[in-house]
């Protein structure tokens, strides 16, 4: 839809690169502003099909919210993967209330 290949390691630390030539975060932004992840990637994007529901939970990384650690200093990958989907409540790193 908005041209981004999926990256665990950019869902971990989103701040960085890796599969994509731009961080999450600024992917995000940029889909905001224009549409794509990137200006590479507009001409393929494209709205998504009825069978590509969007979570009802999703919502773009809020840095005054959402806490990621520092990519020099890991801890250990969470054992389910879906636990990096910061907008969920199951979120590894969600600080308790």
């Amino acid at each position: 839809m908005c041209f981004w290949e999926d990256d665990l390691s950019q869902l971990r630390w989103p701040t960085t690169t890796g599969a994509n030539r731009v961080s999450l975060i600024e992917a995000q932004r940029n889909v905001q502003r224009f549409g794509a992840c990137d200006q590479r990637g507009l001409r393929f994007t494209r709205r998504p099909l009825p069978d590509e529901p969007i979570d009802s939970l999703w919502r773009p990384i809020d840095p005054q919210q959402d806490s990621f650690e520092d990519p020099d200093d890991p801890a250990p990958w969470p054992d389910y993967q879906p636990d990096l989907y910061w907008w969920r409540p199951t979120f590894w790193r969600r600080e308790p209330r």
